[in-house]
């Protein structure tokens, strides 16, 4: 089983002078909040109510990213669900695990009848989840620790006047490189997205194998420090040129995040996309300990995502669904979410004095909320066109 390949991560607002604003620039655009957006946590929270008590005895299934199960640390989270599995309902609905590959390959995987209880996806796409009736609305009365949620993260999911959405994780999508291998000379001198066209590191890259998201990388590079996503047509059709070039650099695209770790760390790889907790392993690693790799800051900007859990539509048990939910809400989970995999946590309240490995905050520049707003960041949201986008990249991919 992969170990760590779930998407995302700063820390879970650690205090940090003006992270409010980082937080503020997160919230999802009109397209992602619906007509609800001016409503109250309490007003959304009155849409449905469900009783776990009355709920049929039967396992629940959670399909989420790899590494978010009830394995034994480090290749999972027990923290996560710890809750849950001591509770009422943990022997009676005991949890099940099936692992995603991207947000794409989910709602596909969803839409096509696979029926899970609880789904994790990330903000940019939960607008496209309530589309196409997947999802129903959280009773976010069995949501204790609901209001140690920021609003702002909250926004992506709040749809109609109703939440759909749970924000667990919180992180950024950068380039993770041995900097005594790789040099931007040849792309102005500067950390640029542009690197991935240096013909120099053929056969060394290796991206993420999301097909809007290879899109939004052959973007920057073409537009500079501008939103990579919300382009034009033929802002697209030149992204994906650039990234149709990308590729002939590029020796895989990804899926396992411990997949292209372990293919850096031996030797096979001199740059790849990762979330954070991807470049610590590496950084991390014995076998890296004599090499100076940096986590790039582009000048065009990074990538940011807040994903989290989706009660699904045909889900049988949404009240004991809702339970499990609640376990990976604490402030006890999130501070664990960070020290374990370097990830901010949706989760607010608690969480600052829990976390252990206060050094994150500076690895990761959690003191610098400058770092997590445009143009140094884009936070994730719907992309538009949203079908040309995947078309584009899933031809670059599979071409």
């Amino acid at each position: 089983m992969d170990a760590r390949m779930n998407r995302k991560g700063f820390v879970a607002m650690t205090g940090a002078a003006g992270l409010a604003a980082f937080l503020a620039a997160c919230g999802g655009s009109s397209s992602d909040s619906g007509d609800g957006g001016a409503a109250s946590s309490t007003e959304a929270a009155k849409a449905v109510a469900f009783d776990p008590a009355t709920e049929p005895d039967a396992p629940l299934e959670v399909f989420t990213w790899a590494g978010y199960d009830e394995s034994p640390v480090p290749d999972g989270a027990p923290w996560m669900w710890e809750q849950y599995a001591s509770g009422s309902y943990g022997s009676k609905s005991p949890l099940k695990f099936t692992f995603l590959d991207d947000d794409t390959q989910a709602l596909a995987k969803v839409a096509s009848g696979y029926s899970p209880d609880i789904i994790h996806p990330c903000g940019g796409y939960i607008l496209k989840w309530k589309e196409a009736g997947l999802i129903q609305p959280l009773d976010t009365s069995l949501l204790p620790d609901w209001e140690g949620v920021p609003e702002s993260l909250k926004a992506p999911g709040l749809i109609d006047g109703a939440y759909y959405h749970l924000p667990f994780d919180v992180g950024f999508t950068s380039i993770a490189y041995d900097a005594d291998a790789v040099d931007f000379s040849e792309v102005g001198g500067v950390e640029t997205w542009k690197v991935l066209l240096d013909d120099r590191y053929k056969g060394k890259i290796s991206l993420f194998r999301g097909p809007d998201e290879v899109i939004e990388y052959a973007a920057l590079a073409n537009r500079g420090a501008k939103d990579p996503t919300i382009l034009t047509s033929e802002e697209i059709a030149a992204a994906k040129e650039t990234a149709m070039q990308m590729k002939e650099n590029v020796r895989s695209y990804w899926t396992s995040q411990t997949d292209t770790v372990n293919d850096f760390i031996n030797g096979n790889l001199l740059m790849t996309t990762v979330w954070p907790d991807g470049y610590w392993k590496i950084k991390s690693h014995p076998k890296m300990k004599d090499r100076n790799i940096k986590y790039m800051q582009p000048v065009e900007g990074r990538l940011t995502w807040i994903c989290g859990m989706v009660l699904s539509a045909a889900s049988k048990q949404p009240g004991r669904a809702m339970t499990a939910m609640a376990a990976a809400n604490t402030p006890a989970a999130g501070a664990a979410l960070t020290d374990n995999f370097q990830y901010a946590s949706g989760q607010k309240a608690g969480v600052q004095e829990l976390i252990q490995d206060k050094a994150l905050i500076t690895a990761f520049g959690l003191d610098d909320a400058t770092l997590w707003e445009p143009p140094k960041a884009w936070p994730q949201v719907a992309v538009q066109p949203y079908k040309e986008y995947i078309d584009a990249g899933t031809e670059v991919i599979n071409a």
